[in-house]
């Protein structure tokens, strides 16, 4: 029904009253959505429970069948060219059952992947090689990632007979895990897409995607109460410790900083400068639990969390910080050095989809200087939270992301409220660096 209103929807875009082309946008719209309206009342399940009996009506081998059996009868009891019918379709159902079945068992498939790691939508090379053992050509074959709902990959048009071809394809993966997730089939339904035929692939070794850290370019200035981190150097500038010169204020700088005696005197803004201590260590707590989790895919607030805890440590180990990374009941003692980032990005690359349950995340109850929770989460003591409001990453049925991205109140001046996707692509790190400032 939908398709057929569909051209009526925009045949006229102004009506002209009194010699003026008035612009007919909203009618369009209220016309869009009446239209929206009936097509989703014509497609509505009224009987979800009775899917499992009647859903086997679709298959094309069921109307073959019917139509087959109706020209039997007619060719038997009314005229006998209906046997030509029966006889037709008789031939191309065992057609289209009897070719896949051979061309898939003479068929085999291994799939090599060129790297062992790689970040989030990262494109790196895949290689499939095919071997056909049969004296013909085989057509329509295609490389599908199984699971709930299966995904075609990749589409090979033709294969030669008693040959083993290799191809390259580029994949890029949107989120991070450990590929294939699930078992990768071979299939085919050539000629006449009445059947699939599958069978499994041979992968050899496997793909790491690593979350890609979200880019902060700040960080909070936060006491610590470990006596080794309180070690500090003339040499290093930082927040501690004591006042070794001034220098001239820079954007971002935090107000505590501005030497206002010399910044009277001179007529501009002056911020002292401070020893740093030789390394400090940070307390970092990332929620992994899946029921203070919503959302699916690559903008569910578990992938975004990972995202965001990723950059912070990363922006923790680019100025010399130590970061100890608690993750559910683990906890990843990280120093400087690329070393150490790749460990945190493996380990939250290999966590489940889902993320893990309360035996293997328990709450935390300790005190930790940057936490990365939901809404949903238990409260956890911290100087510094990114909050993340679970409603807004939530998913319809149709699989869309709800963003709720409306105007909401942070709960602190130390607290990032993030309500939908949009608000992790828009000004994070206006955001973030205003929330460090705050913190300082």
């Amino acid at each position: 029904m939908s398709l057929l209103l569909n051209p009526f929807r925009y045949a006229f875009k102004h009506i002209c009253i009194g010699g003026k082309a008035v612009s007919m946008a909203s009618t369009q719209e209220l016309e869009s959505k009446r239209l929206d309206s009936i097509d989703r009342m014509l497609n509505y399940d009224f009987c979800p429970w009775a899917n499992r009996w009647v859903y086997w009506m679709k298959h094309p081998l069921v109307g073959m069948t019917v139509v087959a059996m109706a020209a039997g009868i007619c060719g038997m009891f009314v005229v006998p060219q209906a046997w030509l019918l029966c006889a037709g379709l008789i031939l191309v159902g065992g057609l289209g059952l009897a070719w896949p079945a051979i061309t898939i068992r003479a068929v085999r498939a291994e799939v090599h992947f060129e790297k062992a790691w790689c970040e989030e939508q990262s494109t790196i090379d895949v290689k499939v090689v095919i071997r056909n053992r049969i004296p013909f050509p085989v057509w329509g074959v295609s490389l599908n990632e199984g699971g709930e709902n299966p995904v075609t990959l990749a589409s090979f048009t033709r294969v030669s007979g008693w040959r083993e071809v290799e191809f390259h394809w580029q994949f890029t993966p949107q989120q991070r895990g450990v590929y294939p997730r699930a078992q990768m089939m071979f299939e085919t339904g050539f000629p006449f897409g009445v059947w699939v035929s599958r069978k499994p692939v041979v992968v050899h070794g496997e793909l790491i995607v690593l979350p890609r850290p979200v880019d902060l370019d700040c960080l909070p200035d936060l006491r610590t109460n470990f006596a080794f981190d309180e070690i500090l150097s003339d040499h290093r500038t930082g927040d501690s410790g004591d006042v070794t010169g001034t220098r001239p204020y820079r954007l971002g700088d935090s107000l505590r900083r501005v030497h206002w005696a010399m910044t009277a005197r001179v007529g501009q803004m002056i911020c002292t400068e401070r020893q740093a201590t030789i390394q400090s260590t940070r307390n970092c707590y990332l929620d992994v639990s899946s029921h203070n989790h919503t959302g699916r895919g690559d903008g569910s607030t578990l992938e975004c969390s990972l995202r965001i805890f990723a950059g912070i440590c990363q922006e923790m180990l680019r100025n010399g910080m130590g970061v100890r990374a608690i993750i559910g009941a683990d906890c990843l003692v990280l120093t400087p050095g690329s070393a150490s980032l790749r460990n945190l990005l493996m380990k939250l690359a290999r966590l489940p989809e889902r993320g893990l349950d309360n035996q293997n995340c328990p709450a935390f109850n300790g005190q930790c200087d940057i936490a990365v929770i939901t809404d949903r989460s238990p409260h956890v003591a911290s100087t510094v939270q990114v909050l993340l409001v679970a409603d807004g990453f939530s998913t319809t049925p149709t699989g869309r992301i709800e963003d709720h991205s409306e105007t909401r109140s942070e709960t602190s001046s130390t607290t990032l409220v993030l309500t939908g996707p949009s608000s992790i692509q828009d000004n994070l790190s206006q955001r973030w660096r205003r929330v460090c400032h705050a913190a300082s």
